[in-house]
């Protein structure tokens, strides 16, 4: 059974040209349910994969042109050359969460923290469920020193994504962090 439902999420990501291909797209309802319900660790990384997939992907053949250019330059550390990407696409794409998102990710990455959370919002403006933002913005207000926000943070992206397993940890470290400033 567990290797129809890895099959049935393949299937579903597979059709992504007959779905919106965003935030947007429909099968996410499905992923999200099955992701919340499934303990199979293996569906599980199908599951969120997939749920990637669908966010990286837009309808629009230059939003997805303007990603592709902006994750290889990410990729080979070239973040300034990524972020005129990804400037590029949220001007072009101001509905597609994952330019957004990916902005944001390369502010972080160049310590533009401010500008990283901006992004962010707008992310979770589009799609409240992204946990990647979520997890993101957590690392945000750790870099800028507000554990209590990052808490919050973490805690929105594992009630989004229960599967995040190295979040716990985390929030647990700040929450001492916390209570050592208050004492």
């Amino acid at each position: 059974m567990k290797r129809f439902a890895v099959s049935l999420v393949f299937g579903l990501v597979a059709l992504s040209g007959l779905a919106t291909a965003d935030q947007r797209d429909a099968r996410l309802v499905e992923l999200f349910e099955r992701l919340h319900r499934s303990e199979d660790s293996r569906e599980i990384v199908h599951l969120q994969s997939g749920i990637w997939s669908i966010w990286t992907e837009s309808a629009d053949e230059e939003s997805n042109a303007l990603m592709y250019d902006g994750l290889l330059a990410m990729r080979g550390k070239r973040y300034e050359v990524a972020l005129e990407r990804f400037d590029a696409l949220v001007k072009h794409n101001a509905d597609f969460a994952e330019g957004w998102n990916k902005r944001a990710t390369v502010l972080y990455l160049l310590g533009r923290y401010e500008e990283s959370i901006a992004d962010i919002k707008q992310v979770l403006a589009l799609e409240k469920r992204h946990f990647g933002a979520l997890s993101g913005l957590g690392l945000c207000y750790e870099a800028l020193g507000d554990e209590a926000a990052a808490v919050k943070a973490y805690q929105l992206a594992l009630e989004a994504n229960p599967h995040l397993h190295s979040l716990p940890a985390k929030i647990e470290r700040l929450r001492k962090a916390i209570q050592r400033k208050n004492i």
